[in-house]
């Protein structure tokens, strides 16, 4: 007699136990997609984290390299003053501590024979200043000249205004404040963390240093006399003054605006362009 091997029945596609089997392969699979999902985008996530001060230096170093070159086509003795400047050939016209105090010094003094040597070149500075001044007015962006400031490493052209897309590709004049010559106060605003972060080391500038601005019509030497750190609203005040100064302002600490550090620092001497290499 054969005896028949009787076996379970198996579970087949239609079986009732096969379907809460698949719901539940289905949502793991979902459960693990969202996961790999999730794991993904935090790894992109901190890539493009570590890759955006990358991103924003690489941007503005090209297009420093743009704006040096518009300058220079501008004007080429905005080249040759630069190159006599960092040779150290350049002669400065040595203005008196507190001479340049007054901005109407130099059209209300009469004009005579007997006039210092400074003065008569302090009237050509600020009829040079503002004939630039009117030139680049209304026109943001447009490269205005270089900031060097040898104590710090930094030699950075600067352009004309403040909004974002100004300090993105330099340290931006504030358009409300005088160009040097003009009897006032020259404010500079830049980044300390981002695109390529030119006044990264502000607070490392000492009293007594030289700052250097080269613009196309003249190199105007500065004394640092004053490093300050101030709230933001009261920033309008620091940049209320008579006397011929500049101030070189970003936000402070490191990778926060809660503060500002300023350095502020008179003028000493200029040369004008014309005089260093007439046309």
């Amino acid at each position: 007699m054969v005896e028949e091997t009787i076996r379970p029945p198996q579970p087949t596609s239609k079986s009732p136990t096969s379907q809460p089997m698949r719901r539940m392969d289905q949502r793991r699979a979902r459960r693990r997609s969202w996961k790999r999902w999730l794991a993904n985008a935090m790894i992109i996530g901190g890539v493009l984290v570590l890759a955006y001060p990358f991103g924003t230096w690489a941007y503005t170093w090209f297009v420093q390299r743009g704006l040096r070159a518009q300058l220079e086509q501008a004007d080429p003795r905005f080249m040759e003053t630069s190159e006599l400047l960092d040779a150290g050939g350049l002669t400065l016209v040595e203005v008196p501590a507190g001479a340049a105090s007054s901005p109407s010094q130099p059209d209300v003094a009469p004009q005579n024979a007997s006039d210092p040597a400074w003065l008569t070149e302090l009237r050509a500075l600020k009829a040079a200043a503002t004939a630039f001044a009117d030139s680049v007015r209304g026109r943001p962006g447009t490269p205005i000249g270089r900031i060097v400031l040898p104590a710090i490493g930094l030699d950075v052209v600067m352009v004309e205004g403040v909004e974002g897309r100004d300090l993105r590709e330099g340290p931006g004049h504030w358009p409300e404040t005088p160009f040097p010559g003009q009897g006032g106060h020259f404010v500079v605003s830049g980044h300390r963390t981002t695109y390529g972060a030119p006044f990264l080391k502000l607070n490392k500038v000492l009293v007594g240093d030289d700052i250097y601005l080269v613009l196309p019509y003249a190199v105007v030497k500065y004394r640092v006399t004053k490093v300050i750190v101030v709230n933001p609203r009261d920033m309008k005040d620091v940049a209320t003054s008579d006397k011929e100064m500049v101030s070189l302002a970003a936000c402070h600490p490191l990778y926060s605006a809660r503060q500002r550090i300023v350095v502020q620092g008179e003028m000493t001497g200029f040369a004008l362009a014309a005089d260093v290499l007439p046309n």
